[in-house]
């Protein structure tokens, strides 16, 4: 065996071992939901919770009561928008949770006056370990706060523009919003109480803002209240679950794994099967088309 055949195999033999890493290691993207990490959701989102990969697959049937889990950490475009808005217009639920993303170019769409602050909610007293942790006690009477005393956020943002009666969590009074991200308190920041949570109709359906994804993930599933959030958004829908997987960001990682699985799909087509055949007749004849040359 050649210097060169033998490098060949080595090669193809080591590439084979990375792609099966590859396609068997868990995606570690923020909040998507096969990532069993720390900020993976896999613990929080489960059945009958289903992920979407594209927001034209939403249902738009008139008053089907589905749930729509958003989180915007990537730019809509017109299509996706109109989506939303259909799904919402005609009787689905969207929960938008968001800190630092695009959930204002959502509300925007919709009409809503309601926004994202975007800048850190930082509460020195009153949080679980540090001012980045707050804990919330002030939550008012509805479905979604169901028997839930406090929840635990994760360096959320806040709500500004938002009605009292639409309010259904607010932040301590010792809060504020760090508008320079120095930490500390400022005579010209905004402080508490801030809403964290609301809920706001649109036509037959309805928006629930909340200022802080990460009460999903993985790590912040068992604190205080958090994991009973979950079960209250479950509780509020009377068709399906969908926590869409389409605006979170993508490592590198992730990107191989989809291309992984497109090419995948397309070996199972009927053209990529013969294509697939004709090449492994190629290699396997080679040899015997170079002895007869």
């Amino acid at each position: 065996m050649s210097i060169h055949k033998f490098l060949a195999i080595i090669t193809a033999v080591v590439l084979l071992i990375l792609a099966g890493v590859v396609w068997f290691f868990p995606p570690n993207d923020d909040f998507r939901m096969e990532n069993p990490f720390w900020n993976g959701t896999r613990e929080t989102f489960t059945y009958p919770f289903s992920p979407l990969k594209s927001l034209a697959d939403l249902p738009q049937g008139q008053g089907q009561g589905a749930v729509l889990v958003l989180i915007p950490y990537v730019d809509f475009t017109a299509g996706d928008l109109e989506a939303i808005k259909s799904f919402v217009t005609r009787g689905g639920t969207l929960v938008l949770a968001d800190d630092y993303g695009y959930g204002n170019q959502v509300l925007g769409y919709l009409g809503l006056n309601a926004r994202f602050f975007a800048t850190p909610l930082l509460d020195p007293l009153i949080n679980y370990k540090n001012q980045w942790v707050p804990s919330i006690f002030h939550l008012e009477s509805s479905p979604l706060t169901n028997g839930i005393e406090s929840l635990v956020f994760n360096h959320p943002t806040a709500l500004m523009n938002v009605e009292p009666a639409a309010t259904l969590a607010r932040s301590s009074a010792f809060s504020f919003i760090d508008l320079n991200n120095d930490e500390l308190k400022e005579d010209n920041e905004p402080f508490g109480p801030f809403p964290v949570i609301s809920q706001h109709n649109l036509e037959l359906g309805q928006i629930i803002l909340i200022a802080d994804p990460s009460l999903f993930i993985n790590s912040m599933e068992e604190m205080p209240g958090n994991n009973n959030l979950v079960r209250n958004i479950a509780t509020l829908s009377a068709t399906q679950l969908f926590v869409d997987q389409s605006h979170l960001p993508q490592s590198s990682l992730q990107q191989t794994k989809n291309l992984m699985a497109n090419v995948r799909g397309y070996l199972t087509t009927p053209l990529g099967t013969l294509g697939l055949t004709a090449l492994a007749l190629s290699l396997t004849l080679m040899p015997f088309w170079r002895e007869r040359r």
